[in-house]
């Protein structure tokens, strides 16, 4: 026989391998059901079902009585909130109220402490307690940051209303800083005239109002100095010049201390403004100078079932896969078809060669019909096809190495499911699908690395998400896990078939 020969022989029986596979599958159409639409159809209806934003957590606000400015103020405290909390109610009552939330008509009780200017006064902060009855650990850390963001608002609201205070207040110090405009002039009059003892009574004068001035201004001039210092523009703080202008003008020479006289009017004049403009600005906007304004450099989807539809794919097309390689072998040693592979010419490597044609082709033909749906749901895949494809391909063909491999562990069809659920059970929360990688520790992430799809999500999330190219050492791994997951179950058919020539 020539070589062509030997090749041409060598086709037709792993073409027939081929066939065979795809005849046994379609014969089956329960498990390919069950296979192919079962978990597509439980992550569809998880996905038409899940809510990107969880219901409000039910509220009541348990006050010392009911006078307290939070009851008054509880709607709009309310919407202060946002959509992560629903205030229903205020109580006086912390029994009742507990009651109230071991019945589950509230999930949250906010409890304002007994005596908040004692705690005050003694160093220590007013604490609001928090309580609730959850168990679950993601829903618990949500209780944890919804509870720091209504104390910040509480906080942010009672600052609010001190500034709201300070400002009314201020009517007093309009009329001293208008009085010592007038006197300023005064001074200047005086040192013109060269009135020493006039512009001496008039100095003390104003003397006494810029202490006023400087102990009514000086938080101010700090809160704006902060804000300013935080963005790094220029402070303003005129206060702490009029000193040294009134001092000016008590000097000997009468030119020095006219230009000392003509500056401190001049200072009082830029003080008058900022005080106006202090009174001019939202109270709200002097407590919470800042906001936040995020901006993201890609486009990705903001609905969950279609941020996971490339991760769905790339599960299924893996627990499809494996599952179908290794039930494979297993049927064939309880029909004892390996006895006859040994009394044919096909060998081995012909026998996997075949395994990975048939049921690869089945494979990537149900990623069409996936990529099809997904691409329904507006994900775009752009220019990059290719990568695509291979990374599809690529997954196929690791998830039909890892198949054949537990094929070589297993002696029933019910053993060969029950590995392949076990893998399936990882690869929901070891590969990026549910949680991201990185939460998981580095030594538990090795266990992500053994599965095919954490190289498929990985790779998908750039080519559909980011818009960039695959990370070749992401490609270079998966392709790696192939190879080496074929060279095993190359081991696994040839131990098989020499198995069977013993019996």
């Amino acid at each position: 026989m020539t070589a062509r020969q030997g090749l041409r022989a060598s086709l037709i029986r792993t073409s027939g391998i081929v066939l065979k596979e795809l005849i046994t599958v379609f014969r089956q159409p329960r498990l390919l059901l069950t296979l192919i639409l079962g978990p597509f159809l439980i992550l569809f209806i998880f996905g038409l079902g899940y809510r990107e934003t969880p219901p409000p957590f039910r509220t009541l606000l348990v006050l010392a009585n009911e006078e307290a400015q939070l009851a008054a103020d509880r709607e709009d405290l309310g919407e202060a909130f946002g959509g992560a909390i629903d205030l229903v109610g205020t109580s006086t009552d912390p029994r009742d109220a507990r009651r109230e939330l071991a019945n589950g008509e509230v999930d949250l009780l906010i409890i304002a402490p007994d005596d908040p200017m004692s705690a005050l006064e003694s160093g220590e902060p007013a604490t609001f307690t928090v309580v609730h009855g959850e168990v679950d650990p993601v829903i618990r850390s949500t209780i944890s940051l919804v509870a720091r963001s209504s104390i910040d608002e509480i906080n942010r609201r009672v600052l609010t209303d001190v500034v709201s205070v300070a400002q009314a207040e201020s009517e007093d110090l309009e009329i001293v800083l208008e009085e010592m405009q007038t006197a300023s002039s005064a001074l200047i009059a005086a040192l013109e005239d060269g009135d020493r003892t006039a512009a001496a009574e008039t100095n003390e004068q104003l003397r006494d109002d810029l202490r006023f001035v400087e102990t009514t201004t000086g938080q101010a001039d700090d809160l704006y100095s902060g804000v300013a210092r935080s963005l790094g523009a220029e402070e303003d703080q005129v206060t702490s010049a009029l000193g040294e202008s009134l001092e000016q003008a008590q000097a000997d020479d009468p030119e020095t201390a006219l230009d000392g006289a003509r500056s401190f009017e001049e200072r009082v004049s830029e003080l008058r403004s900022q005080v106006a403009r202090a009174q001019s600005l939202d109270p709200e906007l002097l407590v919470s100078p800042f906001a936040a304004d995020v901006e993201q450099v890609n486009e990705v989807p903001t609905e969950a079932s279609v941020f996971y539809s490339p991760a769905t794919i790339v599960v299924l097309l893996q627990h499809l896969a494996l599952t179908f390689a290794a039930l494979s072998l297993v049927r064939e040693r309880q029909l004892g078809l390996t006895e006859v592979f040994r009394a044919s010419p096909l060998g081995p490597g012909e026998a996997l060669v075949g395994k990975y044609l048939g049921f690869g082709v089945l494979s990537l033909v149900v990623a069409g019909g996936l990529t099809a749906a997904m691409l329904g749901f507006g994900l775009s895949i752009g220019d990059s096809w290719a990568a695509y494809i291979l990374v599809m391909t690529l997954v196929v063909v690791a998830s039909l190495g890892l198949g054949f491999m537990l094929s070589g562990l297993s002696e029933t069809d019910s053993q060969a499911v029950q590995y392949a659920m076990i893998v399936l059970l990882l690869t929901i929360f070891f590969t990026g699908f549910v949680l991201s990688l990185e939460q998981l520790a580095a030594p538990v992430q090795v266990v992500s690395y053994l599965l095919p799809a954490t190289y498929g999500i990985q790779a998908l999330h750039d080519i559909v998400f980011r818009g960039t190219a695959v990370d070749p050492v992401i490609l270079a791994g998966l392709a790696g896990y192939a190879v080496v997951m074929a060279v095993g179950a190359w081991f696994v058919v040839r131990r098989d078939v020499a198995a069977a020539g013993q019996l």
